[in-house]
């Protein structure tokens, strides 16, 4: 009887262990959410599972825009598009150091640039 009840702790223990360590995973491995973020004049963009991300120009201003970004193992990069109104520049992408945070923002010359709103996983956005 004692040997019944501590195998099946050991099973009941194992599964709870098991199942916690996929949701974990599922959540951390691609960092569970799709990011968004856009401003007048750009958006940036990472779709789950967040390997790479997008930046596009979306307003014919002359104005460059680009995108603050993080990864999991980066913080504070920097992606810039100077090509112009409605074309779009991506970053290489990495399942392992998923992009975990966009800022999209427009590049004005002799003034504050205008950036949205942070998007990071888990914030609600």
């Amino acid at each position: 009887m004692s040997i019944s009840k501590n195998v099946g702790k050991i099973l009941v223990g194992g599964v709870a262990v098991v199942a916690l360590s996929g949701v974990g995973s599922a959540y951390a491995g691609g960092a569970g959410e799709d990011l968004y973020s856009s401003t007048t004049g750009a958006s940036t963009w990472s779709n789950e599972p967040n390997s790479s991300m997008a930046l596009k120009d979306t307003a014919q201003d002359g104005d460059a825009v680009y995108s603050l970004y993080d990864k999991r193992y980066n913080t504070g990069l920097r992606l810039n598009n100077s090509s112009g109104v409605d074309n779009t520049v991506y970053t290489p992408g990495d399942y392992a150091n998923y992009i975990s945070k966009v800022t999209a923002c427009v590049n004005l010359n002799n003034t504050p640039d205008r950036c949205g709103q942070d998007d990071r996983p888990g914030d609600g956005h």
